[in-house]
C-alpha cells in the first residue's frame, strides 16, 4: 500500500478512533452513497460494468482507502463520516466527468442482447425472393431437426416467439441444456449444407 502526503497527519487522527467509530462512519457513508446513486447503477458511469466492481463497494472502498493511505487530507473541521462522504462524492463526480468526456465516450462498451437478437422474429421479408429464401432456410432447419423431438419442439417454440427460458421450461431442461440443443441443431444444419444435393 502506497502512502500519500497526508498519511502521518491522518494516522494521528485515526489512532484516536475506535472500531465503533469506523463502523458508524462507514455505515453513514454507505447510506449516503446508496442515496446518491439510487437508480444510477444499472447503466452508465456508475454501473458495475463501467467501474469493474459493485458501485457501492467501489466508492466506499475508495473513500476508506484514501483516508488510510493519506492520499486525501482529513481536515479538522470534518468528522470521519463527513470526510468519507466528501471523498466518495468527489469520486462519484469524477466518474461522471470521465464517462461523459470524448475519451470516455470513445471507450464506452455497448452490450447487445444476444438472446433477443437470436430469438426475436425477423422483420417480414419485403419481396417474394426474400420470402422464398426464408422459407428455404426454415425448411433446411426443420429438415435438420427432423427425428429429434426436442429439436423439433424447440423450433416450434421459436416460431411461436417464445424465449429461451420459456422453451427450456416447457422441455423440462435448463437454459444451458437448451443452448446445447441449439448448438446441436446448428451443427446438423451445417452438416446438411455440406452434403451434396
Amino acid at each position: 500500500m502506497e502512502t500519500g502526503k497526508y498519511f502521518y497527519c491522518n494516522q494521528v487522527k485515526i489512532s484516536h478512533l475506535t472500531d465503533n467509530d469506523w463502523k458508524v462512519a462507514l455505515a453513514k457513508c454507505e447510506e449516503h452513497i446508496k442515496w446518491k446513486l439510487r437508480q444510477k447503477t444499472l447503466s452508465g458511469a456508475h454501473a458495475a460494468s463501467s467501474l469493474g466492481a459493485d458501485p457501492l463497494d467501489h466508492y466506499l472502498g475508495m473513500a476508506y482507502e484514501k483516508i488510510l493511505t493519506g492520499e486525501w487530507e482529513w481536515k479538522d473541521e470534518f468528522t470521519l463520516s463527513q470526510q468519507l462522504i466528501r471523498i466518495a462524492d468527489s469520486y462519484i463526480s469524477k466518474e461522471v466527468v470521465k464517462a461523459t468526456s470524448p475519451k470516455g465516450q470513445a471507450l464506452k462498451i455497448t452490450y447487445k442482447d444476444i438472446e433477443e437478437e437470436f430469438y426475436d422474429l425477423a422483420e417480414p421479408p419485403n419481396n417474394l425472393d426474400e420470402s422464398q429464401q426464408l422459407e428455404n432456410r426454415l425448411k433446411q432447419i426443420e429438415d435438420a431437426a427432423s427425428g429429434d423431438e426436442n429439436l423439433e419442439f424447440m423450433i416450434e417454440g421459436l416460431k411461436e416467439g417464445k424465449k429461451r427460458v420459456e422453451i427450456a421450461e416447457l422441455l423440462g431442461i435448463s437454459v444451458r441444456q437448451l443452448d446445447k440443443l441449439r448448438e446441436k441443431l446448428m451443427r446438423r444444419v451445417q452438416k446438411s449444407k455440406s452434403l451434396p444435393n
